[in-house]
């Protein structure tokens, strides 16, 4: 471990532990990572004593967490059917419905809310008018108003006539403006290979963070799938704390597999590692998406969801305004997970299009797809992918606020 900064975040714990598994997905029980180290993918959600947070961001003392999960088991029986498969078999008649869906609610239904370990202060909240408004961080020669999303500065959506809902220094606030810069960044894209769930598969980010945490112990085998430039910065990451690169490539490879946590990779070869790091970016558009710009799905290489027109008020830069993923394409398989939120696989999104649901939306709507905490960060070009392979028009589904999971205690206010 490196003496540079002590391991401090439940996340980190458990990558320095050599058992990154923090959580368990929402459907198969699943064991689950963290996967982008910076509070936006939600895959790690956690108990603690003041309530259910992230474990990339809760320390890892008092932190409760489960890595066996008790439904397992039930999960694996889960994950041979579609996530529809309820319907065909317990409401194929009247008779029956009334009474399936009972003992269904009764299964699913949540014990009696524990009280709140704290108390809600309200914000104070004000509005503000602006000529620009930047959402990520100035540049030099910026004059604007700054959202710093680094900083802790939260955007919580693009409503109309141009107003901007963010907390910011302590304040909900609503900014009136009349232009809008967008550096928000990008999210990990995930290849749609078996075992892209895996506990192990991490962000470049989130490399950067563990490692500099200490959390990577001297000798971590990697892997690192992304354009050269990605392959790159982790070659040096590795070098400067003592890791082991033992694959790289832009061509994903064709499986991952572990028990629990990454294991091995399967390329041309079989090759054990610990760590998986994607190095593939997906713009993060959806505050641009709220304000009007008009998104597609790349051609000719690994697909991403790309802007490609925005209204005369609003730009992007940095990778907000990426328009290609820099790796060739692969073929998507079926036991891939498209969404990892919902547990919706490749093979359930085909099974959706051939039941007649022939428009993202629907699919969204029967899936569950693009509809967990992530809000889609993390799936939606893997989502609208297979549904351009399947013939149907992969539009992005209508992104309204919020833009990112927010407590009604973050929204409490004051005038």
């Amino acid at each position: 471990m490196s003496s540079e900064s002590q391991v401090q975040t439940l996340a980190e714990a458990a990558i320095a532990s050599g058992h990154p598994a923090v959580a368990a997905s929402f459907r198969f029980h699943r064991p689950r990572g963290a996967i982008c180290g910076r509070g936006h993918c939600f895959a790690c959600e956690v108990d603690t004593p003041s309530g259910r947070v992230l474990a990339c961001q809760a320390p890892a003392e008092g932190a409760r967490t489960r890595r066996r999960d008790p439904l397992r088991p039930l999960g694996r029986l889960a994950e041979r059917w579609p996530p529809w498969f309820y319907e065909r078999r317990f409401l194929r008649t009247e008779a029956l419905r009334r009474t399936s869906l009972a003992v269904l609610r009764r299964a699913s239904a949540a014990g009696k809310l524990a009280p709140h370990a704290g108390t809600v202060t309200p914000r104070p909240f004000a509005q503000l008018e602006v000529e620009t408004v930047v959402v990520g961080a100035a540049e030099p020669g910026d004059d604007a108003f700054v959202l710093d999303l680094a900083a802790g500065d939260v955007v919580l959506g693009v409503y109309p006539d141009r107003v901007l809902g963010a907390i910011h220094g302590g304040q909900l606030l609503a900014i009136r403006f009349e232009r809008l810069v967008i550096a928000a960044g990008s999210y990990e894209r995930l290849p749609p290979i078996g075992g892209n769930d895996l506990p192990g598969v991490v962000g470049l980010a989130a490399a950067a963070r563990y490692a500099a945490a200490g959390a990577l112990r001297r000798g971590t085998r990697i892997a690192v799938w992304g354009p050269q430039e990605a392959v790159t910065r982790v070659e040096e990451l590795a070098a400067r704390h003592h890791l082991a690169v033992v694959w790289s490539g832009d061509a994903a490879p064709r499986a991952l597999s572990g028990r629990g946590r990454v294991q091995r990779l399967h390329a041309e070869r079989d090759v054990p590692c610990e760590l998986f790091v994607t190095g593939v970016a997906q713009p993060a558009l959806e505050l641009a998406l709220q304000a009007g710009a008009r998104a597609t799905l790349t051609r000719g290489e690994l697909p991403i969801l790309a802007v490609a027109e925005t209204p005369a008020w609003l730009s992007l830069r940095g990778a907000a305004a990426t328009t290609s993923s820099g790796v060739p394409d692969v073929a998507m398989q079926d036991n891939a997970f498209a969404c990892l939120c919902e547990d919706v696989r490749v093979g359930d999104l085909r099974a959706c299009v051939a039941g007649g649901f022939a428009h993202p939306e629907l699919v969204k709507r029967r899936t569950g797809a693009m509809t967990g905490p992530c809000q889609g960060k993390l799936c939606a070009a893997a989502v609208l992918a297979v549904l351009r392979e399947e013939g149907i028009d992969a539009v992005p589904t209508t992104a309204r606020p919020l833009a990112r999971p927010t407590t009604l205690g973050e929204l409490a206010a004051y005038a």
